[in-house]
């Protein structure tokens, strides 16, 4: 009978065996839950990954409905084509004009939030997919033209929304096409503390058609609504 170290059919050596031993033995303990994770992960990916199971499908709006999570409420309400719109802080220069979705938008948290914020907020959240998933250039109050609003909890407020684009980009007879997008809520406990949303991810989507104002006589002023 022949031990197991000798047995011909093992191409390992005895001595293969001891330094194997040796060296998972200098694999400090705490290590050991992060390589399995690790090779779990990359089991996984091979069979498609873990978004493959646990994304949602993507929901379509239309124009006037509402989009709610826990950081905003959302409703894009109408878009226009516009030569300029200096009072919400999008300036076209030549060859340019500007598209602005009017949007109606509620902090639902419980602390203010900045709506030109692009990591976050409100400008983190509506992505124009059609003009290279591009966040908007600028956020603006319709009532008072401040082009740095914050969203005080449980107060709607109506803002205009812009990205300014190449003149011939987008024609009235072209639609808005948009991404709302949801943050999940982190909470720093180690290095950095505090809270903050992160992590987007695409929830909706929706086509706005667009209305070509020119000049943007047909525009409300802000001036005149003040």
């Amino acid at each position: 009978m022949t031990a197991s170290g000798d047995d011909p059919r093992d191409t390992r050596s005895p001595r293969d065996a001891r330094w194997l031993r040796a060296a998972t033995d200098r694999i400090p303990t705490a290590w050991i839950p992060g390589i399995l994770t690790a090779v779990l992960l990359g089991a996984t990916a091979a069979f498609g990954g873990l978004d493959a199971v646990a994304s949602s499908p993507v929901a379509t709006l239309e124009p006037g409905e509402t989009h709610r999570n826990d950081m905003l409420s959302i409703t894009v309400e109408r878009a226009v084509l516009i030569d300029t719109l200096k009072d919400a802080g999008a300036y076209a220069k030549d060859g340019q004009r500007v598209v602005a979705a009017v949007v109606t938008a509620e902090n639902r948290w419980d602390t203010a939030l900045p709506a030109n914020a692009k990591s976050a907020g409100l400008s983190g959240s509506i992505i124009a997919s059609g003009l290279g998933d591009r966040p908007p250039d600028a956020v603006a109050r319709l009532d008072d033209g401040n082009t740095s609003p914050w969203l005080q909890p449980g107060v709607p407020a109506e803002l205009v929304v812009a990205w300014i684009i190449d003149e011939d980009e987008l024609t009235d007879a072209d639609e808005l096409h948009l991404e709302l997008r949801d943050f999940s809520l982190v909470t720093g406990r180690l290095i950095v503390n505090g809270e903050w949303w992160d992590n987007p991810v695409v929830v909706a989507e929706m086509a706005v058609p667009l209305t070509d104002v020119g000049a943007g006589a047909d525009l409300p002023d802000p001036e005149a609504a003040g």
